[in-house]
């Protein structure tokens, strides 16, 4: 029986309304708080490494050797202002095209995504070959989730900011649930969650909030 292939969807083409500025390009540790979870995805098993972005990025919040690492596929999404849903088609058709039989869809606001979680999720769905297998916090299905390709037609008929949260009521759809640490769950959209997850980073690193 072959491998299964599992490649990454990283969405990274919101607008940041919340947060009145870009913050994928907010600073996180020694790189950006966009950076983080494309690490992850990179430093996994998962490929090819899709990054869905909007079509006039000029990727300033990402570090050169991230742009630039052979398993990054950039897809400009002309059509990002229509909502996640878009954005996870384009990356999506993109995955298809490669000849996945999964893809892992992460977010580019999610800081606290390790490879160890994303590892974890795709030894669960090889073994178990589940429609899909998602981090989850209190039995709530989140991402990342790895979705399975019978899964793929449901998605790409998703629309606006419906992502693929709203197939997990479904019970047409068989899933499997990780129970991680619940700070992998947190996505930060304005600049209160911006704070609170710096100060959280810093005490988990065990330095003082401030210190740099």
């Amino acid at each position: 029986m072959k491998d299964i292939t599992i490649a990454a969807i990283y969405l990274a083409a919101g607008q940041s309304r919340r947060m009145g500025t870009d913050k994928r390009a907010l600073p996180w540790g020694e790189s950006t708080l966009g950076a983080a979870g494309l690490q992850a995805a990179l430093h996994s098993c998962l490929a090819p490494v899709i990054v869905v972005v909007p079509p006039d990025d000029a990727l300033a919040w990402l570090p050169a050797e991230l742009r630039n690492h052979k398993k990054c596929r950039f897809v400009r999404c002309a059509a990002h202002h229509g909502g996640q849903a878009h954005s996870l088609a384009c990356g999506l058709q993109e995955a298809v095209a490669s000849g996945a039989d999964a893809a892992a869809v992460l977010l580019a606001d999610q800081p606290f995504v390790t490879s160890e979680t994303i590892e974890v999720l795709a030894g669960l769905y090889r073994r178990h070959r589940p429609d899909y297998a998602a981090f989850s916090c209190s039995g709530v299905p989140m991402p990342p989730v790895i979705f399975g390709s019978p899964m793929f037609p449901a998605l790409l008929a998703l629309d606006g900011d419906a992502g693929g949260r709203t197939l997990f009521r479904d019970p047409h759809w068989h899933g499997l649930l990780y129970e991680g640490d619940a700070s992998t769950g947190i996505d930060i959209d304005t600049k209160d969650d911006y704070e609170r997850a710096t100060i959280y980073r810093e005490e988990k690193e065990g330095r003082p909030h401030g210190r740099r």
